[in-house]
């Protein structure tokens, strides 16, 4: 850390009202001296740990504010799952298809529910297909055997 120049300047200072003073003897003079660099130091000391302090409270307050957007991350992406998951059950539940699944909006149940019945009605159907009775097969006709179709044959011509 840098030194403060304007302590210095006013330790000059004194410094030299203390050897004005020829009453204090060589003894207070030295006294005097080694006072002031004790204050010297333990300022120097003191402005230290304050800088140290801030610094440790920067960090923490850093982590904090870390911690706080994580958080508030989490609980966004933990908001946009549950919707998607109230979708996806009412989606199941009413017979929406897939791929129509994100027309489904509302951030409550009952609002996707409202929307699914909506858009189903719109569709006209329940999900499921209706049979085409025009195709397919007409019936179930049996393949006969080789005897029953001689015997059919024999009847047909023997009784005329």
């Amino acid at each position: 850390m840098s030194e403060d120049t304007t302590t210095t300047d006013a330790d000059a200072t004194a410094d030299a009202d203390v050897q004005d003073t020829p009453d204090l003897g060589d003894a207070g003079q030295k006294a005097i001296k080694a006072e002031r660099e004790a204050r010297k130091i333990a300022e120097r000391t003191a402005a230290d740990a304050v800088a140290k302090l801030k610094s440790f409270e920067d960090a923490n307050l850093s982590e904090l504010e870390r911690t706080k957007k994580a958080a508030d991350e989490a609980a966004s992406e933990l908001a946009a799952l549950r919707i998607e998951n109230v979708r996806n059950r009412v989606a199941l539940a009413k017979g929406v298809p897939a791929d129509l699944i994100e027309f489904l909006t509302g951030s409550t149940e009952d609002e996707v529910t409202a929307k699914a019945d909506v858009l189903m009605s719109r569709l006209g159907s329940s999900g499921t297909p209706k049979p085409d009775p025009s195709q397919g097969a007409k019936g179930t006709t049996q393949k006969k055997t080789t005897g029953a179709m001689f015997e059919d044959f024999f009847n047909e011509n023997l009784s005329t």
